[in-house]
């Protein structure tokens, strides 16, 4: 599976992923030996320890009877599906364009009282031209794959 554009989504799939990967190296494994008594072919856990790819209920167990580490798994089983409903949400707020989700935004910006922002990437929200934010929206729709609703 690819990144998705949430930040937060695939930050929380990587921190899951940084976890079942020290349970391995805990339990002195190598990726080969986790598979092997898994059952399963080595690239897949690669993709799951990289955060490519997320681990099913099943997966999850299964890697934790392999680490000896079953007292484990329900707390990663219950992590991975707020990450899955994350990823969701996401989908959910974005299945109809960009506008919404900026109109949300401006609510909350009207009620800012100070406001830090550190970009390194793009000029802050506030100093970006009209033109430029179109743009900008316009190539971060056709990144994610959603309606175009920014003109």
């Amino acid at each position: 599976m690819t990144a998705s554009p949430s930040s937060s989504a695939q930050a929380a799939r990587e921190a899951l992923a940084m976890r079942l990967q020290h349970l391995r190296k805990d339990a002195g494994l190598t990726g080969k030996d986790l598979s092997a008594r898994c059952g399963w072919h080595p690239a897949k856990t690669t993709r799951i320890q990289k955060g490519d790819a997320p681990p099913s209920d099943a997966d999850i167990r299964a890697w934790c009877a392999a680490c000896d580490a079953d007292e484990q798994a329900d707390d990663l089983v219950a992590t991975a599906r707020a990450v899955d409903s994350m990823y969701v949400e996401w989908r959910r707020l974005h299945r109809d364009g960009m506008r919404r989700v900026q109109q949300d935004g401006n609510s909350l910006h009207e009620q800012t009282r100070v406001c830090r922002v550190y970009v390194s990437n793009v000029p802050p929200g506030f100093f970006q031209t009209p033109g430029f934010a179109t743009a900008l929206m316009e190539q971060i729709t056709r990144f994610q794959g959603t309606p175009n609703d920014v003109a």
